[in-house]
């Protein structure tokens, strides 16, 4: 499952993820919330793929438990990632910003909500508890999963977008008690 690219050792993902991870790009209407909790999501899937898809409960231990937990989400570093890569593209009238991937226009405002919406993540997320981070981790996957799933949905019934290679009705990891 490991390949060498560019001299370093990367995981190689699996059809599902791949498609997945295009859809994602895509996708437009997430709503402000979602945007951040798919960046969990992400995390706990590539992680997943990378320990040969064990079951749900010893991925998100496992995840939780990391260094790159603490680097990366504990500091809002992967949140605030997403908010500067939206500010790097303004739009040329100044309302707002352009997000490129899945060609859609944010205000300023849904970039202010963007922060307030990362600092209730990091505090959440910030527990020393390893219980309280599992918990945190599954409900926040839980529910982008429920979005991703019910706008999976939605694509599905479009004509337009039916047999295209990124729609395909699950997610690669399934978050279920």
């Amino acid at each position: 499952m490991l390949g060498i690219r560019d001299g370093y050792l990367v995981a190689k993902h699996d059809i599902e993820i791949r498609r997945y991870l295009a859809w994602r790009k895509k996708v437009r209407g997430k709503p402000i919330p979602i945007r951040l909790y798919e960046i969990i999501y992400v995390g706990l899937v590539m992680l997943w793929s990378k320990m040969d898809k064990p079951p749900l409960k010893n991925v998100i231990y496992k995840f939780v438990k990391r260094k790159e937990y603490k680097e990366e989400l504990m500091s809002g570093q992967l949140f605030q990632k997403l908010i500067n890569e939206i500010r790097e593209t303004p739009c040329e009238d100044g309302t707002g910003y352009y997000h490129s991937d899945s060609r859609e226009l944010l205000t300023h405002k849904d970039v202010e909500q963007l922060e307030k919406e990362k600092d209730t993540i990091i505090k959440e997320l910030s527990t020393n508890n390893m219980v309280e981070r599992y918990q945190v981790v599954f409900r926040f996957c839980e529910l982008y999963q429920s979005w991703a799933l019910e706008k999976k949905s939605q694509q599905a019934e479009d004509i337009t977008r039916q047999e295209t290679f990124e729609i395909h009705p699950d997610l690669p990891l399934k978050i279920t008690h």
